[in-house]
């Protein structure tokens, strides 16, 4: 399997995963499973620990997931902004300065 693949393979993952851990802290039966029998400040404490590493990990996985993709995308997308972009710019002076001089 080549790197790419590999790469996004590891992003389909992180991607479920993500979805995954969404779905569970917006969860609304959970928060009243949390709150069944309990004062707000109690509940409130006991969901922020519930969630505490949820989050971390959500977070953890958002910034592995931008840095794949911008690994994925960064080289072409400088090569145009590098190459392409200074090449059709320096033509389309050249042409315009052509016309207005004759």
């Amino acid at each position: 399997m080549n790197k790419y693949l590999k790469k996004e393979k590891r992003l389909e993952e992180i991607e479920i995963r993500i979805l995954e851990i969404k779905r569970i802290l917006s969860d609304e039966s959970r928060r009243k499973d949390f709150a069944r029998g309990v004062a707000m400040p109690v509940f409130e404490g006991m969901l922020k620990n519930a969630n505490r590493p949820l989050e971390e990990e959500l977070d953890k996985l958002e910034t592995e997931r931008a840095f794949i993709l911008d690994a994925r995308s960064n080289l072409f997308w400088r090569l145009v902004w590098n190459v392409a972009v200074p090449v059709v710019v320096s033509l389309t002076t050249a042409f315009l300065v052509s016309i207005f001089l004759n």
